[in-house]
């Protein structure tokens, strides 16, 4: 995608938020220095902050860590599961359509941090210092932690899960085509304990899913049930009672405080550890699953992990995204220990909060750039219908368009369509560094 101001006025006038976009951010005063800014991680939020903080510095020194030689559309995968998208070259780019000639990539992975040595240690065992350190390193899927699940096995036996891979997108898109043209049978669906990437994506699937079924038009020989380790189907009350409305009329069934902890794919069963510890065993014909997720190993066992409210998580303040104990330490994206903001929303409204502070911290100047929490969830209904959820930290529907598009609790073909077709080009940018400033 090739990306100049012109493209971007285009980007921005076509989804009515050219203003949002803040396309001055290019014309900001730089602030000269050689700092050596380290960033872990190399997917949404590394990379676009790497090009944002071209923005910000004249002469920095920016690394990105990271093994992965490609860049994951992870938004796209409901996308694979709809059918949409048809290819896996669809939410896969070569990480160069993205890198600046003046960032320097290092294809491995953080073996270590050493914040009292402003140091990490890559897997091959190169010490890298840096003055600054920005943590982006995302989640690791945990299907470790379900007893008897082969990974191998996802894809095929009407066992599905988007999360895995792009090609396990596409493979669970086929599997739930060929279970909706059965002659019936139990569906279930999962929502792993904790916090996890895009929340709303076990939830989609589900839709799509009975979506599928109901087309192929023998819906009452199906049953679906949907089973959460929360008490609640989404955490904003308002969007909450009206997925519980939708689902009461497609008759899917919620099961709360219910966590998948083991799966037996021969006798087709999978048992759910309940609040009190018991277990239920349930009977399914199709399974779709979302893993349990986690910081990575080298975050999880490291001095920056929260040991408190957010265990296992970067200790961050929530406004200012800085490290509470290593002050030249900030984390970005899926990674850091926050109420909520695990999209990659919360990454496009977290990167200038981000780069501020940062600037701040380098010319001795009080943070007070604050991030609210954004974040925003499409929930695709079916193939052609969503509705715009987006929120902040007080947990209330919110907007950031300039005008009223869509009625966040409507089923509208115009957030389908926004989901489909315009959140990319506007992601795409976000990738390049440009985004409010």
């Amino acid at each position: 995608m090739s990306i100049n101001r012109r493209n971007l006025l285009k980007t921005g006038a076509a989804l009515g938020v050219a203003g949002a976009f803040g396309f001055g951010a290019w014309e900001l005063s730089k602030t000269d220095t050689k700092a050596k800014i380290l960033i872990t991680g190399g997917g949404a939020g590394g990379l676009a902050l790497s090009n944002k903080l071209l923005h910000y510095f004249n002469g920095a020194e920016i690394t990105i860590v990271d093994p992965r030689g490609y860049h994951w559309y992870q938004p796209g995968q409901t996308l694979l599961l709809a059918g949409a998208y048809k290819s896996k070259d669809k939410v896969i780019e070569d990480n160069e359509t993205y890198l600046d000639s003046q960032v320097k990539w290092i294809s491995e992975a953080v073996r270590e941090y050493q914040p009292d040595n402003n140091q990490v240690i890559t897997s091959s065992g190169q010490a890298l210092n840096y003055d600054y350190l920005i943590v982006a390193t995302g989640l690791e899927l945990r299907y470790d932690m379900i007893e008897g699940l082969d990974i191998n096995e996802i894809g095929q036996g009407n066992i599905a899960s988007i999360y895995l891979s792009p090609e396990a997108g596409i493979a669970s898109h086929k599997q739930a085509l060929a279970f909706a043209q059965s002659k019936g049978g139990q569906a279930l669906f999962t929502r792993p304990q904790g916090a996890m990437k895009c929340a709303g994506a076990p939830m989609k699937a589900t839709n799509l899913i009975e979506y599928f079924v109901r087309k192929a038009g023998n819906r009452d020989a199906f049953n679906f049930e949907y089973f959460t380790a929360e008490n609640y189907l989404f955490a904003v009350k308002a969007f909450d009672k009206r997925l519980q409305e939708i689902w009461a009329e497609r008759q899917i069934t919620p099961n709360y405080e219910q966590t998948l902890t083991s799966l037996d794919s021969a006798a087709h069963t999978a048992t759910f550890t309940l609040a009190d510890n018991s277990q239920r065993t349930v009977d399914w014909d199709f399974i779709h699953i979302v893993p349990p997720m986690t910081t990575v190993k080298s975050i999880r066992e490291s001095e920056l992990v929260d040991e408190t409210v957010f265990k296992g998580y970067l200790e961050v303040d929530k406004y200012t995204l800085q490290h509470k104990r290593y002050p030249n330490v900030f984390g970005l994206g899926d990674t850091v220990g926050t109420p909520i903001g695990k999209t990659a929303a919360s990454v496009k409204s977290q990167l200038p909060i981000i780069a501020k502070n940062l600037q701040a911290l380098i010319t001795d100047q009080p943070l007070t750039a604050q991030w609210n929490g954004y974040t925003s969830c499409p929930m695709i209904l079916d193939v052609g219908h969503a509705m715009l959820w987006e929120f902040d930290y007080s947990l209330e529907p919110m907007t950031t368009l300039p005008f009223p598009v869509v009625d966040p609790l409507d089923k509208s073909e115009t957030a389908w369509v926004m989901e489909k077709s315009l959140i990319r080009p506007v992601y795409d940018v976000m990738l390049h560094g440009y985004t409010p400033v």
